[in-house]
């Protein structure tokens, strides 16, 4: 259940960035969104139709529909019938997401979305500048890539011609940074002077793209570390407050000491080989009905996961549904599958591409591969396009350190010891946020992201002190600091030790709670 509430907030639950402030960019920037942005009935009619996004959970619907699921989980676990739970949750969860599906063909036939608008007028300050977050048009992000690539071409002619600028900045976020993508196939750097692509998903964002191909795998000590961050992070706070909260911190902490004695292997093995036998029946029926029906979420599918996922989610209705796949397989081969070739030939022709990752979060650990360095959603190697990193919660080994220094890649590993930038494709340009969520979108970021447009010239990693490659996010200040090395984490016997440490400190937190409740 706790899986699953992750789940919904990281996916359904609207992101945006918080830009009114002092962080401003000397030509205008147009900045794409993720998913998230307002979907209504009637994209004609707007507001005033009603929304389709953000989702609207009714009071008691998640506990009514449990209760629903209780008999039939029951006749599974003691027959091995999965049926009647595969019919019964699909019946539960599709009235949810049902508004949001598109058709067959991955189009909005029932007129529901939105028009790609937004502020197109000349928002020019006083002293010539603009706010960083001045043009954010709001668009149907459900949408193949290509297409609102093509609504972002004719919007970025409207700012020019509005605001008299020559060039403008384009800055697109997650599945943003997909459109970004498939605008520069199309159209290379017409109309723009520098691109930050921002939390990008080169090789696809894990937790989407394994969750297509039905790569779902529990893993307890991931749960642990999610549970843990989600603590200690405060996101917990946004979900649960009073004794919610010291419950969930004692679960927390039950959950670490159960994972110190192996005592919950046995249970996700017993998840892992129900799931094994629901997800074929589950998948084809309820994804292809959400997520699985948007072009934009199949450009979060990385290459590994995308055959087996096209064949999890359309499997026996691939006819019915080659207006969809034919969209994006466009995309996967013709982009996703070029990245290098596009950005690097961009790049030799002069342009300014720039890359700005997160990290330090432990991904949402119902995926295969979850124990990776990510921002929860999304790998650092993905978000990189290759940075080598360690699994969340290590360091790079001293025989990795001391054979980059011998290659000459020392100044690119970062203070902590959990990144080398110098394997990922542009490591001059590519900036390392730590401590932020994928779907956290702080303002003081944004003192980064004003630094690298207003640079004069292709800004690198090395050229201003105040931003290094390696940042760290503190959220008490909201604001950014070079990252500072840590004590590296103890080995053998130390490790050991610290193990015991941790087991009996988790121990007494739990039976702290348990009193106190």
């Amino acid at each position: 259940m706790f899986l699953s509430l992750c789940l919904l907030a990281a996916l359904c639950a609207p992101a945006f960035a918080e830009l009114a402030g002092e962080y401003y960019t000397d030509l205008p920037t147009v900045y794409l969104q993720g998913q998230g942005s307002e979907l209504y009935v009637d994209k004609d009619q707007g507001i005033s139709s009603g929304f389709i996004h953000s989702i609207d959970i009714p009071d008691g619907y998640i506990g009514d529909e449990a209760k629903k699921l209780i008999r039939p989980l029951a006749k599974g676990l003691l027959t091995d019938d999965w049926s009647d739970w595969v019919d019964q949750f699909v019946e539960s969860a599709t009235p949810l997401f049902e508004k949001q599906a598109l058709d067959e063909n991955g189009e909005a036939s029932n007129g529901s979305g939105a028009n790609f608008s937004g502020t197109g007028g000349n928002r020019v300050n006083e002293d010539g500048t603009y706010q960083i977050g001045a043009y954010m048009p709001n668009y149907d992000w459900r949408l193949d890539p290509f297409v609102i690539a093509e609504q972002l071409h004719d919007y970025l002619r409207r700012v020019k011609l509005r605001t008299g600028a020559e060039s403008v900045n384009l800055m697109g976020r997650s599945i943003g940074a997909s459109v970004v993508m498939a605008y520069l196939a199309e159209y290379g750097m017409e109309h723009l002077e520098s691109v930050v692509l921002y939390c990008p998903s080169f090789f696809g964002m894990e937790v989407i793209s394994k969750a297509f191909a039905g790569k779902i795998t529990i893993s307890p000590e991931g749960a642990a570390d999610f549970m843990r961050y989600f603590v200690d992070s405060g996101m917990a706070e946004n979900y649960f407050d009073g004794e919610n909260m010291d419950t969930f911190r004692m679960l927390a902490d039950l959950v670490s000491t159960m994972v110190s004695l192996h005592a919950l292997d046995l249970p996700a093995a017993t998840l892992d080989r129900i799931y094994s036998k629901i997800y074929t029946d589950v998948y084809p029926r309820l994804l292809v009905k959400m997520y699985g029906s948007m072009p934009s979420f199949w450009s979060l599918v990385g290459d590994e996961d995308y055959v087996q996922a096209k064949q999890n989610v359309f499997k026996g209705q691939e006819d019915v549904y080659a207006g969809l796949i034919e969209k994006i397989d466009h995309y996967h081969y013709d982009v996703m599958n070029k990245t290098a070739d596009i950005l690097n030939g961009l790049v030799a022709d002069g342009a300014k591409i720039q890359i700005v990752c997160k990290y330090g979060v432990p991904m949402i650990p119902a995926v295969d591969g979850a124990q990776v360095e990510s921002d929860m959603l999304t790998s650092v190697y993905s978000a990189s396009y290759k940075a080598t990193a360690a699994d969340y919660g290590d360091t790079l080994t001293a025989d990795y350190i001391s054979k980059a220094a011998e290659r000459g890649a020392e100044k690119y590993i970062s203070p902590d010891k959990r990144i080398d930038a110098s394997t990922c494709l542009l490591p001059d340009h590519t900036w390392f946020v730590r401590d932020v969520a994928h779907r956290s979108m702080p303002e003081g970021i944004n003192s980064l992201l004003a630094a690298i447009l207003n640079y004069d010239g292709y800004m690198t990693v090395f050229d201003d002190a105040a931003f290094p490659q390696y940042m760290a996010y503190d959220a008490d200040t909201d604001s950014l600091s070079p990252v500072a090395p840590e004590e590296v984490a103890p080995t053998g016997f130390r490790a050991f030790i610290a193990r015991i440490r941790d087991f009996f400190a988790n121990l007494f937190s739990l039976f702290r709670r348990l009193f106190k409740l």
